[in-house]
């Protein structure tokens, strides 16, 4: 015991990380509960096909609020993590543009979903009375894309604990409203109680994020923010398609079995699913939050022993994760099912697809950051496309099967993603030197770094 109580004091990483763990996974479990709790409540006041609704509108907000998001969080999770301590003017402009750019396309999306809400309800997703719901979700779009990059900032900055108290906050605030709001107005005060509680968790964490800047002595700044804009096309335009490809697939594949006739139940089946998968990956999803920034400190650093130390921690975690997580559910999964009021024996084969893609996607998560904390962004994109592309045709081929059609495509697409990851880490950490490669001295703005980078690759 005593050489592990040496080697944790003695690494700088380990403490982060396993701090990082410890305190973004209580952020997360009460963050979480939120849609697994509204779909429990749902499934019990409304039935099945309410679900499948809620699953529609809930999806197309996530998806149109990460499409505002992924390509900026990105960009400013694992370039502010890599300039906070060596270029801090960098890093607040950085963050500056993060919060510019986000806040201009959370409200373009906003505007086009409201604008074409009835459209897209009866031409795309053939169910006409979800139009009225897309309206009610279009401004919540907005507050959840300034939430989910404030968060990213945050993160950047590895304030870990002040992450987890905002996503504490906020969790226990949408845990007490949306219920509210579901019991005493449907599925309509539901999605209002949820952007109330997005737009509460926005003006909690703005503060948290200056005073975060301010301890690292970065000062937030509009001003200049555009001049950042070789990070854009560097990091945040193929992240962006990136999540372009993996975030509304799950709507288009979804949008393939709702137009079934018994669409609305199957996508509600589905739904619950996801809501499963969701509750085993919470735990994996956090240390791929804690995973990013340190490695993009690792690649920046271009040492080669911290990066495969870091990525084993990731790896090592995530798989006993997932080994817990499968004996579990073999042992409980019937009263998973049975808590959504469903049929174990002729739901069950769904639930064990998903468990094991759970399983696959825990171990694929900590390597899928590699392109990213790298630099190789248009290799993550490609990565991707072929993960979008595989999980639509393979939806289209199995829609008569509906939810486990369904969830056996995307089972697919993630095995052959893992392999892609698999094989990229292969090759590109072993040219990595061996220990640290301190960058130039000279170097003191973004162009002359990234020219470092690019010359050491």
């Amino acid at each position: 015991m005593r050489p592990l109580r040496k080697l944790i004091s003695q690494s700088a990483d380990i403490r982060t990380f396993g701090f990082g763990l410890i305190w973004s996974t209580l952020g997360t479990v009460v963050l979480r509960l939120t849609p697994m709790i509204t779909t429990i409540l749902i499934s019990h006041w409304f039935g099945i096909e309410s679900i499948g609704k809620f699953a529609v509108t809930y999806g197309t907000l996530v998806s149109a609020s990460l499409l505002a998001t992924s390509g900026v969080s990105l960009m400013a999770t694992r370039n502010i993590a890599a300039y906070a301590g060596t270029d801090p003017a960098t890093a607040g402009r950085l963050a500056g543009m993060a919060v510019l750019l986000v806040g201009a396309s959370g409200t373009a999306l906003a505007v086009a979903i409201y604008m074409f809400a009835d459209d897209i309800a009866t031409r795309v997703l053939k169910q006409p009375e979800l139009g009225f719901y897309l309206r009610v979700i279009a401004p919540i779009i907005v507050v959840s894309a300034l939430n989910n990059v404030l968060s990213a900032v945050l993160r950047g900055l590895q304030e870990f604990r002040t992450t987890a108290r905002l996503d504490m906050i906020m969790g226990l605030l949408m845990i007490i409203s949306v219920p509210t709001g579901l019991y005493f107005h449907g599925l309509t005060g539901g999605f209002v109680a949820l952007g109330l509680g997005y737009l509460a968790g926005s003006l909690i964490a703005a503060p948290a994020m200056m005073r975060g800047l301010g301890r690292r002595g970065i000062r937030f700044t509009f001003r200049g923010a555009l001049s950042q804009w070789p990070m854009i096309t560097r990091y945040a335009i193929p992240a962006l398609l990136a999540s372009i490809l993996y975030e509304p697939v799950n709507w288009v594949c979804t949008t393939i079995i709702v137009n079934k006739p018994d669409g609305l139940e199957q996508v509600g089946l589905y739904f619950i699913a996801m809501q499963l998968e969701t509750l085993l990956l919470f735990a994996p999803q956090i240390v791929v939050q804690v995973l990013i920034p340190m490695l993009s400190t690792g690649f920046g650093e271009r040492d080669r022993r911290r990066v495969r130390n870091i990525l084993a921690m990731g790896i090592g975690t995530n798989i006993t994760i997932a080994i817990g997580f499968v004996v579990v559910m073999m042992l409980f999964g019937n009263w998973f099912l049975l808590l959504f009021k469903l049929d174990p024996a002729r739901d069950w084969p769904v639930f064990m697809i998903v468990v094991f893609a759970a399983a696959v996607i825990a171990g694929a998560l900590p390597l899928g950051q590699v392109p990213v904390s790298s630099g190789h962004m248009w290799t993550g994109l490609t990565i991707t496309g072929g993960w979008a592309a595989t999980f639509i045709i393979g939806t289209w081929l199995l829609q008569d099967h509906g939810a486990l059609g369904i969830v056996a495509a995307r089972t697919i697409a993630w095995l052959i993603a893992l392999v892609a990851y698999v094989v990229f880490a292969a090759v590109l950490i072993p040219r990595l030197p061996q220990e640290k490669v301190p960058l130039d001295p000279d170097a003191k703005n973004t162009d002359n770094r990234s020219a470092i980078w690019e010359r050491n690759s």
